[in-house]
């Protein structure tokens, strides 16, 4: 990685652990579609100014329009109410933890999609680790509430379905520009978004305080303005089981900061499993 590759891959786990803070928050006041679709509605707000006035001419072909709804109802629509509404079940650091096997699922999706990046024996063996990484919590809950299963079983699926995207956009990456999908992507999933949060929840049922709005607005400017400006920018400068890699180290900055300012409190499986996810993807991504 070059220095600014680097810096930029930094910054980008650093928001991302603190994320889960703010997202826990603002659970507890407004909706789950509801709060993201706002997410996402105030972030093209933002982004479409700065997309017009490079007066970018946008690729309408059939590959970069499929590149665009793939990532748009797959990972910011399905994938991303799933977390949102999985996290409201269980702790911050745990969601983040289960994010941790995208790269599991996106190297096992990339050897059959780029011939570049087979999947080896080291690989699976790690996606093996990972997966019984998330068994071992599991199998730790105990006498604890059925909806902590609930809610990690609906972040493990929008885990599964966010990893098939990631890899069709770095097939297509060189006929799509990083930002045009960032912005069209993130716009259709406010369109689909706020009319479904009316459907399934009660978004009047929203408490507008200062702790929500501030949370909502961290979610927009720096969960996702910034975080996915400098992801999508990536992508022209590593490879996609670099990208993935970004699971990596926001589960360590979720977890001391959930300790911190939530007072979550973690039992020696959460850390034996959260060591074995980390060891797969580890296994995945080094060299033979």
């Amino acid at each position: 990685m070059t220095p600014r590759v680097f810096i930029l891959y930094a910054l980008l786990c650093v928001i991302w652990g603190t994320t889960w803070l703010a997202l826990k928050i603002s659970l507890n006041y407004i909706p789950p579609i509801f709060g993201l679709g706002l997410r996402f509605t105030i972030s093209s707000i933002i982004l479409w100014p700065i997309l017009l006035r490079k007066k970018p001419k946008i690729n309408r072909s059939s590959t970069a329009i499929k590149v665009y709804l793939s990532f748009s109802l797959l990972s910011f629509v399905a994938a991303y109410s799933l977390t949102y509404w999985g996290a409201q079940f269980i702790y911050s650091s745990l969601a983040s933890i289960i994010w941790a096997l995208l790269p599991i699922f996106v190297s096992i999706i990339a050897h059959f999609m780029l011939p570049s990046e087979p999947l080896t024996l080291r690989r699976f063996g790690g996606g093996l680790f990972g997966l019984a990484g998330v068994a071992f919590i599991l199998s730790s809950n105990g006498g604890q509430k059925e909806v902590q299963m609930i809610g990690v079983l609906a972040i493990f699926l929008a885990v599964v379905l966010a990893s098939g995207p990631n890899v069709y956009l770095k097939k297509h990456h060189k006929i799509v520009n990083p930002l045009h999908v960032n912005v069209i992507a993130q716009t259709i999933a406010a369109i689909v978004l706020i009319p479904l949060s009316f459907l399934l929840e009660k978004p009047m049922t929203t408490i507008w305080n200062s702790t929500s709005i501030i949370t909502l607005v961290y979610l927009a400017i720096f969960g996702t303005v910034i975080t996915w400006t400098i992801y999508f920018w990536l992508y022209n400068h590593i490879s996609v089981n670099q990208i993935s890699t970004l699971g990596l180290v926001p589960p360590v900055f979720a977890s001391i900061i959930g300790w911190i300012f939530l007072g979550e409190t973690y039992g020696y499986e959460l850390f034996i499993g959260g060591a074995l996810v980390l060891l797969g993807v580890y296994l995945i991504h080094s060299r033979q």
